[in-house]
């Protein structure tokens, strides 16, 4: 590499640094919007705003071919993503850990801790409004969710990063 080469790909990353962060957060909006209307009982919007994180997942996929901003940048807006999916899928009644989404493996395990967090928060709402079989097949996913988790502890932090600390789904919260 020459010096030349290297500032054109730093002013190349530079560049899709700025473009990369805008469509995350405008990705994280849309997912963080979904979880709220869920909880407000507004499924059918919250469908819509995942509908456009999803459109703007590809976007951000388009990006890979500057990895070091890519890995570096995209986790948690991909978290939040498979967060809002795995959320709105249990309340719905289709739970599976199968969610046809590009996301990184860090992502997609520690989207689905944080799903639990919402949970709990569903499940609580749920037995405030005395519905208690919603709130214990809530608790059933949130179990689900620890079980299988519990067997990509094993994995080095940096490949499932976070997921150890990540004490929403272990009930430390």
């Amino acid at each position: 590499m020459r010096l030349e080469e290297c500032r054109k790909r730093l002013e190349e990353l530079e560049t899709a640094r700025e473009e990369l962060l805008k469509v995350l957060r405008e990705m994280r909006i849309h997912s963080t919007k979904s979880i709220a209307l869920i909880h407000a009982g507004k499924v059918e919007e919250a469908e819509q705003e995942l509908k456009k994180a999803i459109v703007l997942l590809d976007e951000v996929n388009k990006y890979r071919d500057y990895p070091e901003v890519y890995f570096y940048l995209c986790n948690d807006a991909m978290q939040e993503l498979v967060e809002a999916v795995a959320f709105k899928n249990a309340i719905s009644g289709e739970f599976t850990f199968e969610i046809n989404l590009d996301v990184t493996p860090a992502a997609f395990l520690n989207g689905f801790a944080d799903a639990v967090g919402e949970l709990r928060r569903y499940t609580l709402t749920k037995l405030i409004e005395g519905d208690f079989k919603a709130a214990e097949r809530m608790l059933e996913t949130m179990e689900k969710i620890y079980e299988h988790l519990m067997e990509f502890t094993t994995f080095p932090d940096k490949l499932v990063s976070g997921l150890r600390k990540n004490s929403m789904w272990q009930g430390e919260a």
